[in-house]
């Protein structure tokens, strides 16, 4: 959904997040933070409804199902009331294999794109959008994946004990409307937060390591920043080396034809 620019409302007005993923609603607190925006937190569809009886907000985020409502439903309950009707409602895509329909077409992406594309149609200054969002910001280290794998910079990065966030693209996804992009994020070299394709956490990494071996056309960005340090995702503990061997253990299950979850 196309927000009409209001840059007088995106700093003095909130985005109000519905997110089951804590991870996920801490990353986005932090990058809109990063950018000087407010967000609140809504636990649900029911409550972010009567939040927005008392609390105007700028824009709001939510996922395709939430334990209440579908994010569609929501969104027309949203468009009907008069307090909240020009208020636009992104819906993020549905996790593969949830019974969800596969998102169409013209389906916004999840992850960094997604707050970089809400606070951009709001107008925000696009010199304002924090690294990982702002586009053509300079990174630490970039290129392509064909001569060396993403777990091989990871490692690297994780020896150098560097904090920061990774930007990773499969850009030859046959049939797709969308290269798909994982979003990590390192703390002292460790692993603590992970997006992609409508995953958190180490099922995140699994599906970009699945899908770079996939299709063999992958490209990375990694800014050498501050990481929030109250954001993790819930089952990202292990070393980055440690997690990276787990998860070639469960790619070559993959590989036999066996289910690696």
């Amino acid at each position: 959904m196309t927000a009409t620019p209001r840059p007088e409302l995106v700093s003095a007005l909130p985005i109000l997040t519905i997110l089951n993923d804590p991870g996920r609603a801490a990353m986005y607190r932090h990058l809109a933070a990063e950018a000087g925006v407010p967000t609140v937190e809504a636990e649900g569809a029911l409550h972010a409804l009567t939040q927005l009886e008392r609390t105007p907000v700028a824009a709001i985020i939510c996922d395709a199902e939430m334990e209440d409502m579908s994010g569609e439903d929501f969104r027309e309950v949203v468009s009907a009331e008069e307090h909240s009707r020009g208020v636009p409602v992104y819906v993020l895509s549905p996790v593969p294999g949830s019974g969800t329909p596969a998102r169409s077409a013209a389906a916004l992406p999840t992850g960094p794109q997604l707050l970089s594309e809400v606070l951009t149609e709001l107008g925000l200054p696009p010199g304002r959008l924090p690294v990982p969002l702002r586009a053509g910001a300079q990174p630490h280290l970039h290129g392509d994946l064909s001569q060396f794998s993403l777990p091989e910079f990871l490692n690297w990065v994780a020896e150098m004990r560097f904090s920061g966030h990774w930007l990773v693209t499969v850009s030859s996804r046959q049939g797709a409307s969308h290269p798909l992009t994982g979003h990590l994020v390192m703390r002292e070299g460790d692993l603590v937060y992970a997006e992609c394709g409508g995953h958190t956490g180490k099922a995140a990494v699994f599906a970009l390591l699945s899908a770079i071996e996939e299709y063999h056309d992958a490209i990375f960005h990694f800014y050498r920043t501050d990481a929030p340090g109250d954001v993790r995702s819930a089952d990202l503990h292990s070393t980055t080396s440690r997690l990276l061997i787990e998860l070639a253990v469960e790619l070559d299950h993959q590989a036999a034809g066996h289910s690696p979850h």
